[in-house]
């Protein structure tokens, strides 16, 4: 009898099937609509547009092939790369800030050698390769139908359109998030750490994991990933010099503050943007209350941070992350989910890297690492509707979704505890 509802609650799983498909079969459409709107925007000429952050992207690299990596973090100089291109200002500053470490400016550096569209296109190209790499590597579990779909699911989402119609690094770091998951489950740590550090692009992104690591004890991991990240900036020395690199660290914390400071609305700062387009507690605060709001938006955030990331540590000291169990694989996506969450800085394209969910997860079931990677799906989907309502569902369902896993291993660790029966009466 016991194990009844277990096949009861199968069956009526079953039954959603076809819904799931039904998901799917939309996602894919729809992707494949804004697959075919971004073709034609690469085989037009670059105008002043919606899409510009690639502008920033090949003006570092032009810097560093003009032997003026000083410009780097310059306005004047990339401005001036940029206005040859588009001869308009474009962006909230008139400009597009590059705010990537420097080694990726010397990466950048061969597609500046192409003229800006072809270089575009190259790059698009590049982070397609590398999109669909992530994709068919995390749909590997399942059979051939499922797989063939999750691959599209991914590659097609629109947080990966957003990416690649801004040119962003999303791609990149998407298949060096998994290929660390992958080399971490299969108990290889140092490559993980190699993996992961392809998260320095965006520094705010990898602190969290690392400090987690730490906690762990993963020190191997750790000190893979920071040496990883040292010999990157060693190795981009010779083009960018020293002198870049702290110029760097400065401007990281200059551009961090201005997302606490209005970005742009209050006082001008180094970095301005329009925060409610962004995802994440921040992007979401900033909607509710107002991009003018500093101290309430600082505030609220900061609370909500910190208990996030409390609650996590404490769910953690209940179930261990890691990957034997489904418990702990939960909670390793659970953290994948702070991680993005108390990101200040996360806007579409960033919010791809909520698909690493699907291998935080496995091994699962086939039929529930489709259901899984549908779920995904549709979450990432709803930064789509977000993007022009400001609505921030994204936010408040990946918020719901992490503090459900922490509050269900918190509550599974305290009913394992046996009761303990008062100590009989002496006689």
């Amino acid at each position: 009898m016991a194990l009844l509802p277990s096949a009861a609650a199968r069956t009526r799983r079953a039954s959603l099937d076809p819904l799931f498909w039904v998901l799917a079969l939309l996602l894919v459409v729809t992707g494949a609509g804004l697959a075919v709107v971004l073709v034609a925007e690469l085989a037009a000429p670059i105008a002043s547009g919606p899409h510009h952050d690639f502008l920033a992207f090949y003006a570092a690299g032009k810097l560093v092939l003009d032997g003026r990596p000083d410009g780097l973090y310059d306005p004047s100089a990339i401005t001036a790369i940029q206005r040859a291109i588009i001869p308009v200002p474009v962006g909230a500053n008139g400009y597009m800030p590059f705010i990537n470490p420097p080694f990726a400016a010397v990466a950048f550096a061969p597609l500046a050698l192409l003229p800006a569209a072809a270089s575009r296109v190259a790059w698009v190209l590049l982070s397609v390769a590398m999109l669909v790499a992530a994709a068919a590597w995390m749909a590997r579990p399942l059979p051939p139908r499922e797989r063939i779909a999750t691959v599209l699911l991914v590659a097609l989402s629109f947080p990966a359109y957003h990416s690649l119609a801004e040119g962003q690094w999303s791609a990149a770091m998407l298949l060096g998030g998994l290929a660390a998951l992958v080399a971490a489950r299969r108990g290889s740590w140092t490559l993980a750490g190699v993996a992961l550090a392809t998260w320095w692009l965006k520094p705010q992104l990898i602190a969290l994991p690392l400090i987690a690591l730490a906690l762990d004890r993963r020190w191997t991991t750790v000190v893979s990933a920071v040496a990883t990240g040292i010999v990157l900036a060693i190795g981009s020395l010779p083009f960018v010099g020293i002198g870049t690199y702290v110029t760097y660290v400065g401007y990281l914390v200059q551009v961090g503050v201005s997302h606490f400071n209005g970005a742009g609305a209050v006082a001008p700062s180094v970095w301005q943007g329009n925060l409610t387009t962004a995802e994440g507690l921040n992007g979401f605060l900033v909607g509710l209350l107002g991009q003018g709001s500093v101290v309430g938006v600082d505030a609220v955030w900061g609370m909500l941070s910190v208990g996030l990331v409390l609650l996590w540590l404490i769910a953690a000291l209940r179930t261990r992350p890691g990957f034997t169990t489904l418990q702990g694989r939960r909670m390793v996506a659970a953290g994948i989910g702070v991680v993005l969450l108390v990101n200040p800085n996360l806007f579409v394209q960033d919010c791809l890297l909520v698909f690493l969910l699907l291998p935080a997860l496995w091994p699962l079931p086939a039929a529930a690492y489709w259901r899984a990677a549908v779920g995904v799906a549709i979450l990432a989907a709803v930064t789509a509707v977000d993007q022009p309502l400001a609505s921030h569902l994204f936010t408040v369902v990946l918020f719901a979704v992490v503090v459900g896993i922490c509050a269900a291993a918190i509550a599974s660790s305290v009913r394992a505890v046996p009761a303990t029966r008062p100590a009989s009466a002496p006689r």
